[in-house]
């Protein structure tokens, strides 16, 4: 039975768990990894990639709306004066030699009424982030930037942002499998219930395909414009059900199991 298979019928087909405990360890956990590559591309790459249809590169976003600059032997040049309010933020840039601000002590004053500020003239940077003020001059910075080097580090954002997406993916796997040893752990609980023997491991192998209709909630749950209350508890009390669900049709199985007659 291939995964995508198991996958759908792990969803309503209780009675096929009893079938999953016959499938190699290995099987079981290559499930695992390609149910959170699954619920990962649904609910972290597609999304953005959706709602950038039809919108401009990172490239032709930074033609269009970055002007032209180049900082070069500490100085800053930015082709025009920038200023923007909104929302408890500032950015003003002007770089005209007979134009500067004091330095970041002597600017506090005047920034109390802004959560983030960002001040720009031809020799510093003036920063207000999290209550604090901070400035730095562009003659310690000791490398030359403009706007084509910024362009051309446009290949290696794509490269990080796909680094980054693969340590979430691990993280996130990781977090799913930690996840399942506590469906298993409160499985032994569901299962002593029951009187059905099992082991830790084969609780643990059942917890894993029990997470597949949870994930699909909570990747569900992820698109909604609300929370839901305690869906914590409610995702993985939908696992703890499925397992005692299948643990009732595992029993019921061998109840009807013909009886054996010896001569």
């Amino acid at each position: 039975m291939n995964i995508f298979k198991e996958m759908v019928l792990s969803v309503y087909s209780y009675k096929s768990y009893k079938d999953f405990l016959k499938n190699k360890k290995s099987k079981v956990f290559g499930f695992g990894l390609m149910l959170m590559l699954i619920y990962f591309a649904v609910t972290m790459i597609i999304p953005p990639l959706v709602r950038n249809i039809g919108s401009d590169s990172l490239a032709e976003q930074i033609e269009k709306n970055v002007p032209d600059f180049e900082l070069k032997d500490g100085y800053l040049w930015v082709d025009d004066v920038i200023e923007y309010e909104g929302g408890g933020n500032y950015v003003y840039i002007d770089t005209d030699p007979e134009y500067y601000f004091y330095d970041a002590d002597e600017m506090k004053q005047y920034l109390y009424d802004y959560s983030t500020v960002i001040l720009m003239d031809s020799e510093k940077i003036i920063v207000k982030s999290n209550g604090k003020v901070e400035g730095l001059y562009f003659s310690d910075i000791e490398f030359d930037f403009n706007k084509e080097t910024l362009l051309n580090l446009v290949p290696f954002v794509y490269v990080i942002v796909a680094i980054v997406y693969i340590f979430m993916y691990i993280w996130m796997t990781a977090l799913f499998f930690f996840g399942v040893l506590v469906v298993a752990l409160l499985g032994m609980i569901v299962a002593s219930c029951m009187k059905y023997q099992l082991t830790f491991g084969q609780l643990y192998l059942l917890g894993i395909y029990s997470r597949t209709l949870p994930l699909i909630i909570k990747a569900v749950h992820s698109l909604l414009p609300f929370n839901i209350p305690f869906f914590f508890v409610i995702n993985f009390g939908v696992s703890l059900l499925i397992i005692g669900c299948a643990i009732q049709k595992m029993k019921e199985r061998n109840l009807q199991k013909p009886l054996e007659f010896t001569s």
